[in-house]
C-alpha cells in the first residue's frame, strides 16, 4: 500500500510529468536550440536533411563509415575558443578544416545534453577562426536538428 501512495504521489508531482523533453529550461548558451536558423553558425538550431551517403558524393569529407544516413554542413568560427556541435538525436559528429582537411579534428570533450530537453549529444571542439566542416553520420531519420554552441 505505501509503494503505491508514492507511485501516485510521483505521477502528482508536476515537475515529474513536466519533464518530459520539453526544452523548457535550457541554458542560455543553448537557447538558440528553440529557434530556427539559417545557417549552422546563426546560434540558432537548424534542421538539415540526411541522405544515404552512398548516393551522394561528399566533397572535402570522407565517406562515412557509420551506417545510416549522414548529413554534411558549413560553419564559420571567427573567435578562438570551444565550441560544440549539439544533435536532436544519435549520430556520429566529426569536425574537419574546410581547407585541407580530410583528418577530423580530436573532441575536446562529449556527452549529453541538458536533462529535460530535446537534444541528444554535444560535442566539443577548441577551434581557432577559419571555416570547418562538419560530418554527422549514422543518423536514423531523414532530418536532423544541429546547432553550433559556443563555449564549454
Amino acid at each position: 500500500m505505501l509503494s503505491l501512495i508514492a507511485v501516485l504521489l510521483a505521477q502528482a508531482t508536476p515537475g515529474a510529468a513536466a519533464c518530459a523533453r520539453t526544452d523548457a529550461a535550457l541554458p542560455r548558451g543553448l537557447a538558440g536550440w528553440n529557434a530556427r536558423g539559417a545557417s549552422l553558425d546563426s546560434g540558432k538550431a537548424v534542421s538539415m536533411p540526411a541522405v544515404d551517403p552512398a548516393s551522394v558524393t561528399l566533397v572535402g569529407v570522407p565517406k562515412p563509415s557509420k551506417p545510416g544516413n549522414a548529413l554534411a554542413a558549413s560553419f564559420m568560427v571567427r573567435t578562438a575558443g570551444t565550441y560544440g556541435i549539439a544533435i536532436g538525436s544519435r549520430g556520429w559528429i566529426d569536425v574537419y578544416p574546410a581547407v585541407g582537411g580530410r583528418t577530423a579534428l580530436t573532441s575536446s570533450t562529449h556527452g549529453h545534453g541538458p536533462a529535460c530537453s530535446t537534444i541528444a549529444k554535444i560535442v566539443r571542439y577548441r577551434l581557432q577562426p577559419g571555416a570547418y566542416r562538419v560530418l554527422v553520420s549514422g543518423v536514423e531519420g531523414r532530418t536532423e536538428k544541429l546547432m553550433l554552441v559556443k563555449g564549454d
